[in-house]
């Protein structure tokens, strides 16, 4: 049996092992410092988002109380003016 092809195909393994966890030190490499900075810019953007979406919720709010107000007192003027035409 030639050993020679099993000897070079275990090489080949352990040099392939010996690359692939070469890539597993402390350091960051360039992707994933991108990868860091993509998540810090997403979580700002969802911050960001959140607290517009509170003022404006707000603001609907407000102006919708507003709106009410202003509805009401149309009423209230309608009426006094309906009582005023039947009064004459």
């Amino acid at each position: 049996m030639n050993r020679l092809p099993f000897l070079g195909l275990s090489l080949v393994c352990a040099f392939g092992l010996m690359a692939s966890l070469s890539g597993c030190g402390e350091t960051e490499g360039p992707a994933e410092k991108a990868g860091k900075t993509l998540d810090h810019a997403a979580e700002k953007t969802t911050e960001s988002v959140k607290s517009a979406m509170e003022t404006t919720g707000e603001a609907m709010d407000n102006a919708a109380e507003k709106t009410g107000e202003a509805a009401n007192e149309a009423m209230e003027s309608t009426e006094h003016m309906a009582e005023d035409t039947a009064k004459h």
